[in-house]
Protein backbone atom coordinates (compact mmCIF):
# COMPACT_ATOMS: atom_id res chain seq x y z
CA UNK A 1 0.00 0.00 0.00
CA UNK A 2 2.74 2.66 0.84
CA UNK A 3 4.39 1.60 -2.96
CA UNK A 4 1.37 2.29 -4.31
CA UNK A 5 0.59 5.79 -2.18
CA UNK A 6 4.20 6.82 -3.23
CA UNK A 7 3.25 6.31 -6.89
CA UNK A 8 6.13 3.83 -6.70
CA UNK A 9 8.74 6.00 -5.56
CA UNK A 10 11.46 3.87 -3.68
CA UNK A 11 12.25 4.82 0.04
CA UNK A 12 15.77 5.95 0.71
CA UNK A 13 16.24 3.63 3.28
CA UNK A 14 14.15 0.48 5.37
CA UNK A 15 15.26 -0.09 8.96
CA UNK A 16 13.37 -3.62 10.49
CA UNK A 17 13.02 -5.85 13.29
CA UNK A 18 11.59 -9.25 13.69
CA UNK A 19 10.89 -11.80 16.81
CA UNK A 20 9.50 -14.86 17.49
CA UNK A 21 6.83 -14.01 20.65
CA UNK A 22 5.09 -16.94 20.04
CA UNK A 23 7.61 -19.90 19.99
CA UNK A 24 5.40 -22.72 21.05
CA UNK A 25 3.44 -21.86 17.84
CA UNK A 26 5.85 -20.67 15.13
CA UNK A 27 9.00 -22.01 16.40
CA UNK A 28 11.35 -21.57 13.17
CA UNK A 29 10.05 -18.18 11.78
CA UNK A 30 10.15 -14.63 12.85
CA UNK A 31 6.04 -13.88 13.62
CA UNK A 32 6.73 -10.48 13.93
CA UNK A 33 8.12 -7.45 12.22
CA UNK A 34 8.38 -3.68 12.38
CA UNK A 35 9.50 -2.08 8.79
CA UNK A 36 10.34 1.76 8.72
CA UNK A 37 10.33 3.28 5.52
CA UNK A 38 11.93 7.02 5.34
CA UNK A 39 11.12 8.51 2.11
CA UNK A 40 12.21 12.02 1.27
CA UNK A 41 9.57 13.71 3.03
CA UNK A 42 7.71 11.15 4.70
CA UNK A 43 7.82 7.88 7.27
CA UNK A 44 5.93 4.76 6.28
CA UNK A 45 5.71 2.15 9.70
CA UNK A 46 4.85 -1.42 8.51
CA UNK A 47 3.39 -3.87 11.02
CA UNK A 48 3.67 -7.19 10.27
CA UNK A 49 2.44 -9.66 12.56
CA UNK A 50 1.27 -13.57 12.24
CA UNK A 51 0.30 -13.39 16.45
CA UNK A 52 -2.32 -10.99 16.82
CA UNK A 53 -5.48 -12.64 18.03
CA UNK A 54 -7.85 -11.02 14.43
CA UNK A 55 -7.07 -10.52 11.03
CA UNK A 56 -6.15 -7.21 10.28
CA UNK A 57 -5.80 -5.52 6.96
CA UNK A 58 -5.71 -1.71 8.06
CA UNK A 59 -4.32 1.47 6.93
CA UNK A 60 -4.05 4.60 8.76
CA UNK A 61 -2.62 7.84 7.00
CA UNK A 62 -1.34 11.11 8.40
CA UNK A 63 -1.19 13.79 6.19
CA UNK A 64 -0.71 17.61 5.98
CA UNK A 65 -3.97 18.73 6.94
CA UNK A 66 -5.86 15.22 8.24
CA UNK A 67 -5.62 12.01 9.03
CA UNK A 68 -7.60 8.83 7.06
CA UNK A 69 -8.24 5.49 8.50
CA UNK A 70 -8.86 2.25 6.32
CA UNK A 71 -10.51 0.12 8.61
CA UNK A 72 -11.18 -2.45 6.35
CA UNK A 73 -12.14 -3.00 2.70
CA UNK A 74 -15.57 -1.23 2.83
CA UNK A 75 -14.93 1.39 5.31
CA UNK A 76 -12.59 4.80 5.19
CA UNK A 77 -12.57 7.05 8.44
CA UNK A 78 -11.40 10.22 7.75
CA UNK A 79 -10.62 13.75 9.59
CA UNK A 80 -9.83 17.18 7.78
CA UNK A 81 -8.13 19.66 10.22
CA UNK A 82 -7.98 19.34 13.98
CA UNK A 83 -11.18 20.75 15.19
CA UNK A 84 -13.03 18.39 12.11
CA UNK A 85 -15.46 16.19 13.24
CA UNK A 86 -14.99 12.37 12.06
CA UNK A 87 -16.53 11.53 8.94
CA UNK A 88 -17.39 8.05 7.89
CA UNK A 89 -17.60 6.39 4.30
CA UNK A 90 -19.22 2.32 4.55
CA UNK A 91 -20.19 0.00 1.97
CA UNK A 92 -17.10 0.65 -0.55
CA UNK A 93 -17.26 -1.53 -3.19
CA UNK A 94 -14.64 -1.66 -5.85
CA UNK A 95 -15.87 -2.50 -9.88
CA UNK A 96 -15.21 -5.47 -11.66
CA UNK A 97 -12.19 -6.34 -12.52
CA UNK A 98 -11.09 -5.09 -9.39
CA UNK A 99 -12.93 -6.39 -6.82
CA UNK A 100 -11.38 -9.93 -7.28
CA UNK A 101 -8.06 -10.71 -7.44
CA UNK A 102 -8.33 -13.66 -9.86
CA UNK A 103 -11.16 -11.71 -12.09
CA UNK A 104 -8.29 -8.98 -12.24
CA UNK A 105 -5.41 -11.46 -13.60
CA UNK A 106 -8.24 -12.53 -16.02
CA UNK A 107 -8.99 -9.46 -17.34
CA UNK A 108 -4.85 -8.18 -17.48
CA UNK A 109 -4.30 -11.31 -19.64
CA UNK A 110 -6.93 -11.22 -21.79
CA UNK A 111 -5.69 -7.88 -22.74
CA UNK A 112 -8.80 -6.29 -21.29
CA UNK A 113 -6.99 -4.04 -18.83
CA UNK A 114 -3.31 -2.74 -18.56
CA UNK A 115 -2.08 -1.76 -15.12
CA UNK A 116 -0.50 1.13 -14.61
CA UNK A 117 2.92 1.51 -13.23
CA UNK A 118 1.88 2.34 -9.88
CA UNK A 119 -1.04 0.29 -9.36
CA UNK A 120 -1.38 -2.28 -6.71
CA UNK A 121 -0.98 -5.40 -8.83
CA UNK A 122 1.64 -3.94 -11.14
CA UNK A 123 4.40 -5.70 -11.75
CA UNK A 124 6.54 -2.16 -11.41
CA UNK A 125 5.23 -1.35 -8.16
CA UNK A 126 5.69 -5.33 -6.91
CA UNK A 127 9.29 -5.08 -7.85
CA UNK A 128 9.88 -1.81 -5.44
CA UNK A 129 7.66 -3.98 -2.81
CA UNK A 130 10.26 -6.65 -2.86
CA UNK A 131 13.25 -4.68 -3.21
CA UNK A 132 12.01 -2.76 0.54
CA UNK A 133 11.09 -6.42 1.48
CA UNK A 134 15.14 -7.84 0.65
CA UNK A 135 16.43 -4.46 2.13
CA UNK A 136 13.78 -5.42 5.86
CA UNK A 137 15.73 -9.14 5.47
CA UNK A 138 18.52 -8.07 5.31
CA UNK A 139 18.66 -4.81 8.07
CA UNK A 140 16.59 -7.46 10.55
CA UNK A 141 19.56 -9.48 10.25
CA UNK A 142 22.43 -6.72 10.57
CA UNK A 143 20.44 -4.20 13.13
CA UNK A 144 21.63 -1.54 10.28
CA UNK A 145 19.64 0.76 8.14
CA UNK A 146 19.56 -0.35 4.23
CA UNK A 147 20.34 2.59 1.77
CA UNK A 148 18.14 2.09 -1.30
CA UNK A 149 19.35 3.40 -4.60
Amino acid sequence: MATWLMKGEKPQSVFAMTATNKPDIYPKVDDEATIILQYPKTQVIIQASWNWPVSRKDIEVYGVSGQIFADNSSTIRYRLGDNAQEQKLTDLKKESPNDDPFTLLAAVVRGQITPQDADLSALQNNMVVMEILDAAMKSAKSGKVIKLK
